[in-house]
């Protein structure tokens, strides 16, 4: 079965990086209260952080096809 091609494999894997780097993020500001990107980027009002808010945002939503995703055997709660 085609899974979608190089394409979508490539953005599978930026989205999943994405995503990741979003919890990490969300990590430092629970625990320290440091915001990476406000502290690269600027303020939260500036372009350049709202584009990365944007990008994790989309990220995850492109993240919410793995809840149907079951490996080759079948799900690995079928027999739970």
């Amino acid at each position: 079965m085609n899974e979608g091609g190089p394409i979508v494999k490539i953005i599978d894997r930026t989205a999943l990086t994405l995503l990741i780097a979003g919890g990490i993020h969300l990590l430092l500001i629970g625990l320290f209260d440091f915001n990476v990107v406000e502290t690269l980027l600027g303020e939260a009002d500036q372009w350049g952080v709202r584009i990365v808010y944007i990008l994790i945002g989309l990220s995850a939503l492109w993240c919410f096809k793995y809840y149907s995703f079951t490996p080759r055997g079948g799900s690995r709660l079928k027999d739970r």
